[in-house]
């Protein structure tokens, strides 16, 4: 599986060839109540599964299957439709709490729900994420704790003492200074300094003649020279 591989189904509204495929690198199921947005652990999943993806190599995220795992290949397969109503899924309600929760911006993110049964009324709900410039990356989550929340948590963050206050840096400050050590001069001076400590290491081993040596050599020529004339 790829990428394009399922956004092919997607795009050909192939849904029931969704049924019996695994999940992968790029391609994630979820119930159709995996995500209560009213809940800061709904938010943080939804938050963490988007940047998960944009942090690899792109995926497709789709909300509104049944998945079994399978004791052989320890992965989850796709066994049927969990469709979730449109009003579950409202696509500028999560377009808009990723924006709020991951930083950069993802590009070319996109969502939609699609409805799926014959009265329109359920549906699948999809979160493409495409692969993302290298140079972007990480991308990082916001607003992971919520007070009084029992949730997965991860804290840090920067903290300086400015004058006579303490400054902590914003989640955008963090995010450039992840990406300084990924510029262009870092890269070039990165380089620079391995070639000059390959110079300088194959310098220690360049074998010094010995003086002795050399006078030696000289005079063997000299007696030589001396006694073919």
């Amino acid at each position: 599986m790829s990428f394009e591989s399922v956004k092919a189904i997607i795009d050909d509204h192939a849904y029931d060839s969704l049924i019996g495929l695994q999940e992968d690198a790029w391609f994630e199921a979820k119930s159709g109540a995996a995500y209560n947005l009213n809940t800061p652990e709904g938010r943080y999943e939804l938050a963490k599964d988007v940047a998960a993806f944009a942090n690899g190599t792109g995926g497709i995220l789709i909300v509104g299957l049944r998945t079994t795992r399978q004791a052989n290949t320890q992965t989850d397969e796709i066994t049927a439709y969990d469709l979730c109503p449109q009003d579950t899924f409202n696509v500028n309600q999560y377009a808009s709490l990723i924006e709020e929760y991951i930083h950069p911006e993802i590009e070319g993110l996109a969502l939609c729900w699609m409805p799926i049964n014959p009265e329109g009324t359920h549906g699948l709900g999809i979160i493409e994420v495409p692969p993302q410039n290298p140079d972007r990356q990480y991308f990082l989550i916001a607003n992971a704790i919520d007070g009084g929340s029992r949730i997965k948590q991860f804290v840090f963050g920067i903290v300086r003492r400015n004058e006579s206050s303490n400054d902590h840096f914003t989640i955008t400050q963090l995010y450039q200074y992840t990406q300084k050590g990924k510029s262009s001069l870092a890269q070039s001076l990165t380089r620079i300094e391995d070639k000059l400590d390959a110079v300088l290491t194959q310098g220690r081993h360049i074998d010094v003649p010995d003086p002795e040596q050399i006078y030696a050599a000289r005079a063997a020529r000299i007696l030589d020279e001396e006694e073919g004339s």
